[in-house]
């Protein structure tokens, strides 16, 4: 099993400083990919991100073992735009214009063939066989991954928590509409 971290706030703040120890603690607890959530309303200081992109490449090329999943949007542009000319074999890029806050996006960016990409903002049980159609219509024959948050949590007697029934929906109704109706019992 491969463990993503998903870093806000002041994780994140930390990383854009140049401080990864808090990354070899994740390492060391078996975590491969590391998500930086770079945005304010995960209570990121943007203003620091013009000259945080040159601080995170030298983290990333210190930390080789660990996929760095940049939250790719227009807020974090200047976080991750440098990497585009330029992509380290450890990055990879999520398409969330929503910032994690599950807010389905109206088009879908065609993926960039320098470095892998997922999609997320609103994805969930309900629609992500819509979301996938409209997603290989962009791909073409390149491979994605899509990343569900917010659709894949209930309110269970009044905590926040991961619902894998929800998981479980989402990969029924994928598995029926490929017809690998063989996997979804």
């Amino acid at each position: 099993m491969k463990l993503a971290a998903h870093l806000c706030g002041s994780r994140v703040n930390e990383v854009l400083r140049g401080d990864d120890s808090f990354l070899k603690t994740l390492m060391s607890l078996g975590f491969k990919r590391v998500q930086i959530n770079a945005t304010s309303v995960n209570g990121v200081d943007t203003s620091t991100l013009p000259s945080a992109s040159k601080i995170l490449r030298t983290v990333i090329s210190g930390n080789r073992e660990l996929e760095f999943i940049l939250q790719r949007s227009e807020e974090t542009r200047e976080l991750w735009e440098p990497f585009v000319a330029e992509v380290e074999g450890n990055v990879s890029m999520l398409f969330d214009e929503s910032k994690g806050t599950g807010v389905l996006p109206s088009t879908y960016t065609p993926p960039p063939s320098q470095y892998p990409v997922g999609y997320a903002g609103g994805i969930g049980p309900s629609n992500v066989v819509s979301v996938l159609d409209s997603i290989l219509k962009v791909s073409g024959e390149k491979d994605f991954w899509i990343d569900m948050e917010s659709s894949l949590r209930s309110n269970v007697d009044g905590v926040d928590s991961f619902d894998v029934m929800k998981c479980q929906r989402v990969i029924r109704r994928v598995c029926e509409e490929v017809g690998l109706y063989q996997f979804c019992s």
